[in-house]
């Protein structure tokens, strides 16, 4: 029988949290660069957004898979992409998680949506199967 504080179970439950946390931030970025995908067809559809998102991975450097901790990044890409119009997809973009979430968006920041995503995350976690 294994103790609490014998190492080998901490390394295991160790590994489990990193697993959780793993998770955790892949749901996050995940849901936040489908809310992104959605703001930007606001443009169009299908293709359109395809080459949106494209541009903003390659000539931009956004990583869909690590936008939680980059908005302001995404900010600038948004704003060099479209200008002034940049902050409309923002708000586009606000509304999408807004509506992922089943959040009254009104008066809210893409960053206030980003920590309400975090505090809920585990419901966007996929159940293990």
């Amino acid at each position: 029988m294994q103790r609490a504080s014998d190492p080998s179970s901490l390394d295991i439950q160790k590994k489990e949290d990193d697993s959780n946390a793993e998770a955790a931030e892949a749901a996050l970025n995940q849901q936040l660069a489908k809310a992104v995908a959605k703001g930007l067809s606001y443009f169009g559809a299908g293709p359109v957004v395809e080459s949106l998102v494209y541009i903003l991975e390659l000539e931009h450097s956004i990583d869909l898979n690590s936008l939680t901790n980059n908005l302001d990044a995404l900010r600038a890409a948004l704003t060099k992409m479209f200008g002034t119009a940049g902050y409309t997809i923002e708000g586009k973009i606000a509304e999408s998680l807004g509506k992922q979430l089943g959040v009254d968006v009104d008066g809210k920041s893409l960053d206030s949506l980003v920590k309400i995503l975090r505090e809920r995350i585990q419901e966007f976690i996929p159940a293990n199967k």
